[in-house]
């Protein structure tokens, strides 16, 4: 269960539980200018779109997922929320949510599947949600190029070792890397999560950070519980 501070997150057992990559997505993307349509693909339980609702108030947000389990316990979290007007889910990919969007959106976000060719999880859940075979990265992008507004954004969260692939695949399908966020488990170990955002318009720079969850005596870092303060009982 993951608590906000106006409601609570419940996950069923059959579906992916909260991680602590969602909640790091769905605290740390920033867009430029206050989104107003916001897409949140692979939505799982709902996280993330919830915390898109809480941190943009102006904003509509679709959230789209494969998984009819995911969707059933997603739309469920957000009927129990303050904003089931603004939240609205559809069982469908991103490769046919683009031919039906009436409108491209300022900020789309995803925690996406990532592996590629590694050893298949026996769960069928978890290997849609983990392993890119219905959504590789140059489809990701490609769809969203499509969708996104001139000005909009799109950010993702995927383990620091998969950076590199991820920001080709965007830069072929004209996707701009404008800010890396580096995220340790603790001060002295290498990143382990990489928050990337991307929009159309090349930049001359990219803002690049890097933070730690846990501080030397494993405590949680005064970074990390500011970030979350805002949604955590």
């Amino acid at each position: 269960m993951f608590h906000f501070k106006q409601f609570s997150i419940e996950d069923s057992g059959a579906t992916m539980k909260v991680g602590t990559d969602a909640v790091l997505l769905g605290a740390l993307a920033t867009p430029y200018q206050q989104p107003t349509r916001i897409l949140d693909i692979g939505t799982g339980c709902g996280i993330i779109a919830l915390m898109m609702a809480q941190r943009f108030p102006n904003a509509e947000i679709d959230a789209i997922d494969i998984d009819t389990s995911s969707i059933s316990v997603a739309t469920e979290n957000i009927l129990h929320s303050p904003w089931p007007d603004r939240l609205h889910c559809h069982n469908t990919s991103l490769q046919n949510h683009i031919h039906k969007a009436d409108n491209p959106y300022n900020l789309i976000i995803s925690n996406p599947p990532y592996f590629s060719n590694s050893l298949r999880n026996n769960n069928p859940q978890k290997r849609l949600a983990r392993h890119d075979d219905a959504l590789p990265p140059t489809m990701l992008f490609e769809c969203s190029n499509q969708i996104l507004c001139d000005n909009g954004e799109i950010w993702i969260i995927i383990p620091s070792t998969e950076k590199k692939r991820f920001t080709i695949a965007a830069q072929s399908a004209n996707l701009y890397l404008t800010e890396t966020i580096d995220i340790c488990t603790n001060p002295h170990k290498t990143p382990k999560l990489t928050v990337l955002s991307f929009d159309k318009e090349n930049p001359q720079t990219t803002k690049e950070s890097q933070f730690s969850i846990h501080d030397e005596q494993n405590q949680y870092t005064n970074w990390y519980r500011n970030l979350c303060s805002p949604f955590l009982l």
